[in-house]
């Protein structure tokens, strides 16, 4: 039998024990239903910032406390691997750098930065550096995963992590900056669209018949529409051998097996697909699950605009006025780091303004499509001519309309948007208040005035002053107003098809072309004020007109070239006049024409300083316009004239003019394009150099 002090020591180890068992029970309960709970509400938890991975998470548990020696040395290998052009190391190593440092949001921003523009610069092919700004994207795509957040089994009630805007946007701002709008962007832009094509279906050995080929023109019009006229593949060929050049690109497909006889290719998963996108949680935004990718028509600017988009769900809620209150929650919400959230959130609306210009700019306006030409035999389809690109997602207008309405709601949410009817009652009200309450009286207590409906427009007008001009709001919605009218979409076509007339030697067509362009802009110009003030809008149209110009003096040189030395000589010593009173023994009168060497007669046209329909368009900004025009009409068809007047828009009457100095047009009267947008242009063109040099003159 055990003594007393044996069965005291068991007796203490037993309660020992059971405490020991109660404490461990105890912490357990506690960590599973409060501590946990508490980790996913505060976003503690490795599950809750994202996707985890295993081997990243095993690596770092590993090195344990030595973990920032290992990112100091990788980091440092990593830069002398650039500086070696050792690209393969450099791509380990910056793997490597983003495992140990998955949570860390600048390694993964500089680092596909680093590849995308870096490295992918130093490439001489376009398909080289096509493929490192893959990588980059694929690896910001990668950390965007790991920082996209998740939830508690899907329970609402608990917060969620928010993801990172400036991830998501920097995603969309790659697309656009090295693919969009690239040096070599034409090349880039093709390479993304192979990337979205199924390799089966653009196989340069399947498409050797006119048939196959003609089938893939239907299905893949901006691709060969870039190539043929971007790139000037103008056989059918050339384009086959950049099929050939290129089927390696990386894609979302998986590689073709070698049987031509197979129609297509399997996908690859959502995470190995390139072009990366986020996941389709909106209708209209491009599926990666899906072999067609998306409704609309594939084009670098809609990747952007699908990122711009994700990038603004961790934002708070929209303000729209200074009496809104603040609904940031930092267990749910983020903000951009280096933008003003304002500013961030127009760049959906500025992607999809990018949609419609390039549609433009490529030639894709209403549904006439694109007609090939020289490349099929006629009857290779139901129609006279193979055209292609006629459905609407080819066309310039509809994006046009959506970019409108992108814009109106992104003023409508962040408070820039306005009637004109609303916009004008706010004035009438915060003058009325201006008038009542004293500068001094409104700002020693504003807190008194916070009811007071003036007060309020007053701060609204502000609000919207503030806001609209950091944005360029107006400016980009007035434009987007504006380029949606079919008048405009013709004007924009009809230009599109002169200039090419104009490069391809067909000056006759383009100059009819530019003749019934000019009066549509200008109807629409006057019927869109802030569109007509947009000073890279005015560059580019006079910018046009002065190719109208050059060209018709070249085409219609017989009639301008004895016409200018003609008034020439009227206005150069001693030819000024004609001798009326020379009698039968005087020498005979010498003209200038006679006087200018053949060299010197060539150089009369074409003339520099020459004014065109632009610029000679003054606006009446005044009251009364109406009765101003229907003045100015009677009173030129009166004295048997044609009105002076070019279009009776709706809100301005517009007048043909000789050229005003500033200091002698009425106030009431405003030029259409801005003297200085005229002369900036005309500076960088170089035709404002003195003429004298020309002749041999001295200046």
């Amino acid at each position: 039998m055990a003594n007393p002090f044996q069965q005291k020591v068991r007796t203490r180890k037993l309660i020992y024990t059971l405490l020991i068992l109660a404490l461990f029970t105890g912490s357990l309960l506690h960590r599973r239903f409060v501590v946990e709970h508490q980790a996913y509400d505060l976003q503690l938890r490795e599950i809750s910032r994202g996707n985890v991975d295993f081997t990243s998470s095993a690596v770092r548990l590993t090195l344990t406390g030595s973990s920032g020696i290992a990112n100091t040395f990788l980091w440092w290998t990593a830069l002398r691997k650039q500086e070696k052009h050792e690209w393969n190391e450099l791509e380990l190593l910056v793997n490597s750098i983003t495992k140990l440092q998955p949570y860390f949001v600048t390694p993964w921003l500089f680092q596909s930065w680093n590849l995308a523009y870096n490295v992918a610069v130093e490439c001489d092919r376009p398909r080289d550096k096509y493929y490192y700004i893959s990588r980059g994207l694929e690896l910001l795509a990668e950390g965007e995963r790991r920082n996209q957040g998740g939830g508690i089994d899907g329970d609402p009630r608990k917060p969620k992590f928010p993801g990172n805007p400036d991830m998501r946007f920097n995603l969309g701002m790659f697309y656009q900056m090295k693919i969009g709008n690239s040096d070599e962007k034409t090349v880039m832009r093709c390479l993304l669209d192979l990337s979205c094509i199924d390799p089966m279906k653009r196989e340069p050995a399947k498409l050797r018949t006119d048939k196959e080929f003609a089938a893939f023109c239907q299905d893949n019009p901006r691709l060969v529409r870039r190539l043929r006229e971007g790139l000037s593949y103008t056989t059918s060929a050339r384009i086959l051998k950049f099929l050939e050049d290129n089927k390696d690109v990386p894609t979302r497909f998986e590689k073709p097996s070698g049987n031509l006889t197979e129609d297509k290719c399997k996908l690859k998963p959502v995470r190995e697909q390139f072009p990366v996108l986020p996941p389709q949680l909106k209708q209209k935004w491009p599926n990666a699950e899906d072999r067609g990718l998306s409704h609309e028509s594939i084009d670098v600017y809609l990747m952007a605009r699908t990122w711009f988009e994700y990038a603004q769900m961790p934002l708070p809620a929209p303000v729209s006025s200074f009496d809104d209150p603040n609904v940031y929650d930092p267990l749910q919400h983020r903000v951009p780091r280096n933008m003003t959230v304002h500013i961030f959130r127009g760049y959906p609306a500025v992607a999809q303004e990018n949609i419609a210009q390039i549609l433009e700019e490529e030639g894709f306006f209403f549904d006439d499509g694109w007609v090939i030409k020289d490349w099929f035999e006629r009857g290779i389809s139901s129609e006279q001519d193979f055209c292609v690109g006629k459905e609407s997602k080819y066309h310039a207008r509809p994006a046009w309309e959506i970019a409108f309405e992108m814009y109106r709601d992104y003023g409508i949410e962040n408070g820039m948007y306005v009637t004109a009817a609303e916009y004008a009652e706010l004035l009438q009200k915060a003058a009325e208040f201006q008038e009542r309450v004293p500068k001094e009286r409104r700002f020693a207590d504003p807190r008194q005035y916070w009811n007071d409906e003036g007060f309020r427009a007053l701060m609204k007008l502000d609000w919207i002053r503030k806001y609209a001009g950091m944005t360029n709001y107006n400016e980009r919605l007035g434009r987007a107003d504006a380029e949606r009218t079919r008048e405009l979409v013709l004007a924009r076509k009809l230009f599109f098809e002169a200039e090419r007339m104009r490069r391809y030697d067909d000056p006759e067509q383009a100059l009819a072309r530019y003749e019934q362009a000019f009066p549509l802009w200008i109807d629409v110009a006057l019927s869109h004020p802030v569109f007509a003030g947009t000073a890279t809008l005015q560059e580019d149209i006079y910018e046009l007109q002065l190719n109208y110009m050059r060209l018709l003096q070249k085409q219609r040189a017989y009639m301008f070239r004895p016409l200018a030395i003609g008034m020439a000589q009227m206005n150069v010593w001693p030819y000024q006049f004609v001798r009326l009173d020379r009698s039968e023994t005087d020498p005979p009168d010498t003209s200038l024409e006679e006087v200018l060497t053949g060299q010197q007669k060539l150089k009369v046209l074409p003339i520099r300083n020459v004014r065109g329909l632009m610029d000679q368009v003054i606006i009446y900004n005044a009251p009364h316009f109406r009765e101003m025009r229907d003045f100015v009409t009677a009173w030129t068809a009166a004295a048997g004239c044609p009105p002076l007047m070019v279009m009776p828009a709706q809100r301005n009457l517009a007048l043909t003019s000789i050229q005003l100095k500033g200091d002698m047009l009425h106030p009431s009267w405003t030029s259409l394009l801005d003297p200085e947008v005229i002369e900036s242009v005309r500076e960088r063109r170089g035709m404002n150099r003195d003429q004298k040099k020309d002749f041999g003159g001295s200046k």
